[in-house]
């Protein structure tokens, strides 16, 4: 038996509608790590954070579990502080594109690996910290970002998110060749280090691991899970992701995430 990856996104995948892991995807979860694969969550979210939400749940506290946060740019693994890589942006670079987005109006957060910052004090954050969970750093001064190691940024946008496009569009001839930049959410634009994303961590993590790219499967719902859907073995769409996914999918799910599509997809491709 080759050993494979399942590498997961989280919100509108692996996670219910209620940010809750169902019985039936942990069960099955637990199945493909007793038959000696490895499982990686493949996030925008910072894997400390994560690590913490994932606490509750005794299934993932074993070898073979990986957390690839912020866009798949640091790996670790689950039951240690480990990390197995990492690729941030440059400063001068993550602070020009920082700046141009708050020039033009838009609200930013920004992380290192221990901490997400923000310059703005609106009800975009007030939304943003609701839906992600987390706490924010709140900064006067752009240059506190120096020296930060930033490993990503979201221009935020709730209420015109064609202004979020608009401004990647007429920023791609300057920013492209520096950054990958992709949505996540209807309103959250990131930006990444050229070269790097989700794609890439299960790119890298599979490298470590001593595992053919062909024999991973990587799972998710959104814009942002397009690099790694695209590079696995098997790049998996859930029924109720975006239809941009399920264009570049080999395979989209029957079942939704508040209905057990991991399990699903472990059931067919590992199981």
């Amino acid at each position: 038996m080759n050993k494979k990856l399942l590498a997961v996104d989280m919100d509108g995948t692996l996670f219910n509608d209620d940010k809750t892991i169902s019985k039936e995807n942990l069960e099955a979860i637990t199945k493909l790590l007793d038959a000696g694969h490895a499982f990686a969550f493949n996030t925008g979210r910072p894997n400390h954070a994560l690590k913490e939400i994932l606490s509750i749940y005794d299934e993932f506290k074993r070898d073979d579990v990986y957390i690839l946060g912020h866009q798949g740019i640091i790996g670790t693994k689950m039951i240690s502080d480990e990390t197995l890589f990492s690729d941030c942006m440059d400063d001068k670079d993550a602070i020009e594109v920082i700046s141009e987005v708050l020039r033009c109006g838009f609200t930013v957060v920004t992380f290192d690996a221990s901490h997400i910052y923000t310059f703005n004090d609106n009800w975009f954050i007030e939304s943003y910290k609701k839906l992600s969970g987390e706490q924010l750093v709140y900064l006067s001064n752009i240059d506190e970002l120096k020296g930060k190691n930033i490993t990503k940024l979201i221009a935020i946008d709730y209420d015109h998110p064609e202004a979020l496009q608009a401004f990647k569009d007429d920023h791609a001839e300057v920013y492209d060749d520096r950054f990958e930049s992709f949505f996540s959410h209807y309103a959250f634009l990131e930006y990444v280090k050229k070269g790097s994303g989700k794609g890439d961590g299960v790119k890298k993590l599979a490298a470590r691991l001593n595992i053919s790219i062909s024999d991973v499967v990587a799972v998710g719902d959104e814009r942002n899970d397009i690099s790694m859907v695209e590079v696995a073995g098997v790049g998996v769409a859930m029924t109720n992701g975006r239809e941009e996914l399920k264009a570049v999918a080999d395979y989209v799910t029957e079942n939704d995430n508040n209905n057990a599509g991991v399990a699903e997809v472990i059931y067919k491709y590992f199981l």
